[in-house]
């Protein structure tokens, strides 16, 4: 299983992904998975939003307004370069609204940009709350994103759905715990265990000292990786590993000599950590000019997207390594149309909005939200009971095409978790950069295509 990208280039038909084949009860035609809905992520000047139309015969309901909050633009924006297509695929799947005890309601989907900034995510909640009084609010990628917007929501007793965010990031970073639970938002992604159980299981291929240096930037997924007691330490510590903390930098940091110095200082042969993408290439492209060359390379964050490693320049993104919980061959379903990851990638890459980009394995999950929302919002009995709505998203425990997102057994009141594996990233005969599954981890049924290579320094 092999999976492709290239910067400005779309893969999915100028060659084929190497993977294995899906089964043949999913295949669905590609007409079906390519969205008829042209509305799209809009920037803050200029917001979108779609209203559905009424299915005949049906009683007459009151529009369900959902509000959608990401980082269209920004450092952050790489979670959502697949939004416009996936909101004109959403606003297609409601365009009959939704039935609700023989009630259609019309939905309308307000969705805004937050820059990339906390304080614009929190400012763009409050006016969706305040002046377009929505009923349902989702946010997704990163804490900064998120955390803002659960605020607003657990403020206002406003339901609340987000992901792409390690849920400790999210409990902890946005002060709630055991005596303070979240009563009004519902947050799926993998925690820091997703890094925590897998990164080893691809560090114990390559023969090193156990050193593993840390990129932990200050902000609330550095803070949460950070902490002592549920952070990243415990996990590499239980898997014979000594970690190396050279301290908090600031995201934007142009200049990491020092860090690199620590490492080196310390012997380190590993690295881990969550930088956002130009954080890391900086701190990359400066590792190799001050002759700091580790063994292996685990990064969260910067490496989920297709965009970063072709940024690095000389080559030196061969070889590294990510948690990743999304890919063609996941076992995972829509629970829309029954899509499947390939038809979906497939359904992208033919699109107009999927032009010169290849997919990434955010917009999944940033459109599970609507999936989860759905069916959160029929089993309320009333969508404009925001109590009612709330409450229904504990039951939920349903496949969506970013995977199983279960609120019956969490970690914690208000948190689903999914799996994650092991990919690497290398270049093919082509020139083209490619990343291969190196490690199951713990997503059942998932193809292994090598084991993990030793990084080769130049």
């Amino acid at each position: 299983m092999t999976y492709l990208a290239s910067a400005g280039k779309r893969p999915g038909r100028a060659r084929h992904l190497l993977f294995a084949a899906l089964p043949a009860a999913a295949v669905l035609t590609i007409a079906a998975c390519t969205p008829a809905g042209t509305g799209g992520s809009s920037d803050s000047a200029e917001p979108s939003s779609s209203s559905s139309e009424l299915a005949a015969g049906d009683e007459m309901g009151d529009t369900i307004k959902i509000g959608y909050i990401a980082p269209a633009t920004g450092t952050l924006a790489g979670f959502t370069d697949g939004d416009p297509y996936m909101l004109s695929y959403v606003r297609e799947q409601f365009a009959d609204g939704i039935t609700i005890d023989g009630v259609t309601y019309p939905v309308e989907i307000i969705d805004r940009d937050s820059a990339s900034d906390a304080a614009k995510a929190g400012e763009l909640a409050q006016e969706l709350i305040t002046d377009e009084q929505v009923d349902l609010l989702m946010a997704t990628s990163t804490p900064e994103t998120v955390n803002p917007v659960i605020a607003q929501c657990e403020a206002n007793a406003v339901p609340c759905l987000t992901a792409n965010a390690p849920w400790q990031a999210v409990i902890f970073g946005a002060g709630f715990g055991p005596d303070n639970p979240m009563k009004w938002t519902h947050h799926f992604f993998f925690g820091i265990e997703g890094f925590g159980d897998v990164d080893p299981l691809a560090w114990d291929q390559i023969d090193t000292n156990k050193k593993v240096g840390v990129l932990w930037p200050n902000d609330s997924d550095g803070g949460a990786f950070r902490d002592p007691d549920t952070g990243y330490t415990p996990y590499a510590e239980a898997a014979g590993y000594t970690i190396v903390d050279p301290g908090a930098y600031e995201d934007g940091t142009q200049d990491f000599t020092s860090i690199i110095q620590t490492f080196k200082d310390n012997d380190v042969e590993i690295i881990a950590g969550i930088p956002i993408p130009p954080d890391f290439v900086t701190f990359w492209t400066q590792a190799a000019q001050q002759g700091f060359h580790p063994k292996v390379a685990t990064i969260g964050k910067a490496l989920f997207f297709p965009t970063t490693v072709p940024s690095i320049p000389d080559d030196l993104g061969q070889g590294l390594a990510f948690a990743t919980w999304w890919g063609p061959t996941f076992p995972y379903q829509s629970s829309f149309d029954d899509l499947t990851p390939q038809q979906w990638i497939d359904g992208f890459e033919a699109s107009p909005e999927g032009e010169g980009l290849v997919w990434n394995q955010a917009t999944p999950l940033n459109l599970s939200l609507f999936e989860v929302a759905k069916v959160g919002l029929e089993a309320s009995g009333d969508p404009h009971d925001k109590a009612a709505v709330s409450a229904s998203f504990d039951d939920i425990n349903m496949m969506t095409l970013g995977g199983q997102i279960d609120f019956t057994s969490g970690p914690f009141p208000g948190i689903a978790t999914i799996p994650t594996a092991m990919g690497q990233w290398q270049k093919d005969d082509a020139g083209e950069w490619e990343w291969v599954v190196v490690d199951a981890g713990d997503v059942p049924d998932l193809p292994v295509d090598r084991p993990l290579d030793i990084l080769a320094w130049s």
